[in-house]
């Protein structure tokens, strides 16, 4: 028998408002690498890698005039990205420089890349290693 704690096991995703629904499928897709679960015509997309759930980015479109997330507001700053290995990091980083993307920065205290998306969203992905390490490894910028 389990006992309940009422305390959440995980994030179950995040839903982010968009202004062009066709590039932030793209750019969450092709970019990220995350496929495409479902689409419902022009206003929402549904996309994640996990095969035990639905989804884990929701994209809402609101129109090419929407303003976008502001630095200096309430609300979320980003959301990260897990990598398995310093490798995969390297893989995705070499990615997101392929497409274009928007690279914001780098950590000085962990192995990871901010970027952002088509709307200025901003993510992060990110490798933790299972031990502490005297010298993390660097992205080569």
């Amino acid at each position: 028998m389990t006992t309940a704690t009422g305390i959440p096991t995980q994030l179950g995703h995040v839903a982010l408002r968009v202004r062009d629904l066709d590039r932030a499928v793209e750019f969450y897709r092709d970019v990220v690498g995350l496929p495409l679960h479902s689409r419902h015509g022009d206003r929402v997309a549904f996309l994640g890698v996990r095969p035990d759930a639905s989804h884990e980015v929701a994209l809402f479109a609101l129109g090419a005039d929407a303003p976008g997330p502001e630095p200096n507001r309430v609300g979320m700053y980003h959301m990260a990205w897990e990598m398995a290995s310093f490798e995969d990091l390297e893989a995705f980083h070499a990615r997101l420089l392929a497409h274009g993307a928007n690279i914001t920065g780098y950590s000085d205290r962990q192995c990871n890349v901010m970027f952002t998306d088509p709307d200025g969203n901003e993510n992060e992905a990110l490798w933790e290693p299972t031990q502490k390490l005297e010298v993390l490894p660097r992205l080569k910028t």
